[in-house]
């Protein structure tokens, strides 16, 4: 049976998913982050895909989300980013919390998301070694092309941004995996992206992967391609994802 124990860190609410009998001993560890306007409640299933295979699964609101609802600011992508920043700032103390509490087995920690939150993830894996496994699911690990998209689109539409929106996210170049792809430097990482999402190029994540994919450090990068799939995560990928994990953080 599947504990959900719900937890306040600080100012950030959370999702302990965990099987009963692990609940007070330590087990591998996920993270796993919801998308744009979704909550960590929407990522359930998927949560308790993994604690069926004896890891413990943390699913956070992002700023601005769920229980930290807050209107969205009409610039567009500013109320995105700050969340995306947040997840960033937060990571810490919430793995922390689990080792302080001796509840991480071997220090295996893994992360991954949805959308938003497989952005956050390629963030967090150029500046956390200590993350062991990764999953980006319809996430694009090149943070700077999705923000120019941004830009254009807005522009387009005559849509009003400040003419240094680009350095007052000027941030987003140190967590930008396309940028860093070397720190991935050897982990396990999965890319799922579907060819027909209508929110998230599917070519972003797809040429980062062929770029990469002749280097040593990416040896262990995998790309699943969800034909015609948009923007939308079904059952049997959820269960990719938990064997994924399940595979590099268990024995």
């Amino acid at each position: 049976m599947v504990e959900i124990l719900q937890r306040k860190l600080q100012d950030v609410p959370i999702l302990e998913v965990v099987a009963d009998e692990h609940r007070y001993q330590a087990t591998p560890l996920v993270v796993f982050y919801h998308g744009w306007r979704s909550e960590k409640e929407l990522v359930l299933t998927q949560a308790r895909k993994l604690a069926q295979k004896n890891i413990r699964v943390i699913l956070p609101d992002a700023m601005n989300h769920g229980q930290r609802q807050q209107p969205v600011s009409t610039l567009p992508s500013m109320t995105f980013w700050n969340s995306i920043q947040g997840n960033l700032a937060e990571f810490q103390l919430i793995i922390d919390f689990y080792r302080q509490r001796h509840l991480i087995l071997n220090d295996q920690i893994g992360v991954g998301g949805y959308s938003m939150g497989g952005m956050t993830t390629g963030a967090l894996l150029t500046q956390h070694p200590e993350i062991k496994a990764a999953t980006i699911i319809m996430g694009t690990p090149n943070l700077n092309a999705y923000a120019q998209l941004v830009r254009e689109h807005a522009a387009k539409h005559h849509l009003y941004l400040p003419d240094d929106m680009q350095q007052l996210t000027s941030w987003i170049d140190y967590y930008d995996l396309n940028r860093h792809p070397e720190t991935i430097n050897h982990r396990p990482l999965l890319f799922w992206h579907g060819t027909d999402d209508e929110r998230i190029p599917y070519a972003q994540s797809r040429d980062f992967f062929d770029r990469i994919q002749p280097q040593p450090y990416a040896e262990q990068v995998a790309f699943i391609t969800g034909y015609q799939a948009k923007h939308l995560v079904k059952i049997p990928l959820m269960e990719k994802i938990a064997n994924f994990f399940d595979y590099y953080l268990t024995d």
